[in-house]
């Protein structure tokens, strides 16, 4: 083979992440029968049995996990590349493709996010998702982002991609409540027994850490909701709905826009950032990953 059908490749990605040959055809406006005929093309081309079929069911074979890894990793730079020729053409020289792990607190990325902002100004384009760690990371090594910050690092194996985490901070975390909760709240810890909480998800390690810390002095709050969304959780706890948790280190401006009091901070319990992305080095990741932004400090 003398040369790659990117066209066929692209029909081939889009069958996958879509999961099937109907709903690719969909996806790309074309027929059912052009989807498939680019796909035996693909095949030949690369004398590689790419599905196997299971029942009505097409699944990938190893080689075609291999072609996969391979094709999301190509897509992954066009993207970058017409990124930044789009940036180009607007007149600005870095595009920045961040990903934010859905269970960080809005406030804590934008002072994270500062000193990238502050420092390239209009030259800066920032393109911002959210989702969870993992689909990230993942995006991550395929090149279709360029930072994640979440609040634990890359999973070892990412290592082998050449993806590495930065620890920007490591906060302590502070519980809070509605000024009307927060008065029968006096007693703290004591007081949080039976109280009402807004807790983040159950799979979140700082759920986890804080339900250790309650265990740990025999409290048992009442749970009203979980919350995915940190900017809801504030919300809810703007409204006394409950009790919620946050860094100490945006413990000021929480308590400022929100209205609502602190009522201590669990001891022993740390809320962390980490910057992570590739080591070949970024003109705007290298800003977030070189510096504690201010008011991020340990505390």
């Amino acid at each position: 083979m003398d040369w790659l059908n990117y066209h066929h490749l692209l029909y081939f990605v889009t069958v996958v992440n879509e999961g099937g040959v109907v709903p690719a055809a969909k996806r790309l406006g074309v027929t059912h029968p052009t989807i498939s005929e680019q796909l035996k093309k693909l095949e030949s081309d690369l004398g590689l049995r790419l599905f196997s079929l299971r029942g009505r069911r097409l699944e990938l074979t190893e080689d075609g996990k291999m072609v996969y890894g391979y094709a999301v990793q190509i897509f992954g730079v066009g993207s970058a590349l017409l990124e930044a020729v789009e940036g180009r053409r607007c007149g600005r020289t870095v595009v920045c493709r961040v990903g934010v792990d859905s269970v960080l607190p809005k406030l804590v990325v934008s002072r994270a996010l500062g000193p990238m902002v502050d420092a390239l100004g209009d030259a800066l384009r920032l393109r911002v998702v959210e989702d969870e760690r993992a689909p990230l990371v993942a995006s991550l090594v395929a090149r279709g982002l360029d930072l994640v910050l979440s609040d634990g690092p890359a999973p070892p194996s990412a290592a082998v991609e050449g993806i590495d985490s930065h620890a920007l901070v490591r906060s302590s975390l502070g519980l809070f409540a509605a000024p009307a909760l927060a008065r029968r709240l006096r007693r703290f810890p004591e007081d949080l027994d039976g109280a009402p909480f807004i807790l983040p998800m159950p799979a979140t390690r700082i759920r986890r850490d804080l339900e250790q810390w309650l265990g740990e002095r025999r409290l048992h709050p009442r749970v009203v909701a979980e919350m995915e969304d940190s900017g809801l959780v504030k919300i809810f706890g703007q409204e006394g709905r409950g009790v919620f948790a946050m860094p100490t280190s945006v413990a000021a401006e929480v308590v400022d826009q929100y209205h609502v009091e602190l009522l201590g901070i669990a001891e022993g319990v740390g809320s962390s950032v980490f910057a992570i992305a590739r080591n070949e080095g970024h003109a705007a990741v290298d800003l977030v990953r070189g510096s504690v932004p201010a008011g991020l400090a340990v505390s």
